[in-house]
């Protein structure tokens, strides 16, 4: 593929006018849709585990199982948010019945987070919607631009600060 550069600097991908200050920002208002998009498929989630979650919380549900039994500052950590506000989530998802908190290791404080196995089965469901919704909005898309895009994707996330070692969704 083609670099993108500014008109002057050489040649854009054929399809593409601008240069690549105009190529960036296209970029950027597609990332801002996409996360738009995000916040709406994540409230839709959160509501189909339980009409009473928000949607902050099933991002941290997720996050759970990504590093499995952890602090809640361990959460807080990956999901780039403050202590108290997870805590508050985390205690939510155990009205909800969703997470359980283990034997504190230190005090109070250091008592992991843990999925229960309603919590497991839920969020796995919840993953398997999410799975047949992409499904459905890459069914015609050849195998080879799924293969780029993932891969794109990848790379875009990549270069965020921190990497791309978010939960999933």
């Amino acid at each position: 593929m083609e670099p993108l550069s500014d008109a002057a600097d050489g040649p854009v991908p054929v399809g593409r006018r601008g240069g690549r200050l105009a190529a960036l920002d296209a970029v950027e208002d597609t990332a801002a849709s996409m996360c738009r998009s995000e916040q709406r498929v994540c409230r839709a989630l959160a509501c189909g585990i339980d009409p009473a979650m928000e949607p902050v919380a099933y991002s941290v549900l997720c996050a759970v199982r990504l590093v499995g039994s952890c602090r809640v500052t361990d959460l807080a950590v990956t999901l780039g948010m403050r202590t108290s506000a997870v805590s508050g989530h985390v205690a939510s998802l155990q009205r909800l019945g969703l997470v359980e908190r283990g034997p504190a290791l230190d005090d109070e404080r250091s008592r992991p987070v843990r999925l229960t196995p309603e919590g497991l089965r839920r969020l796995d469901e919840a993953r398997a919607r999410r799975r047949r919704g992409f499904r459905r909005q890459l069914a015609g898309w050849s195998r080879a631009d799924v293969v780029d895009l993932a891969e794109l994707l990848t790379r875009f996330n990549a270069a965020y600060p921190g990497g791309s070692d978010g939960p999933p969704g």
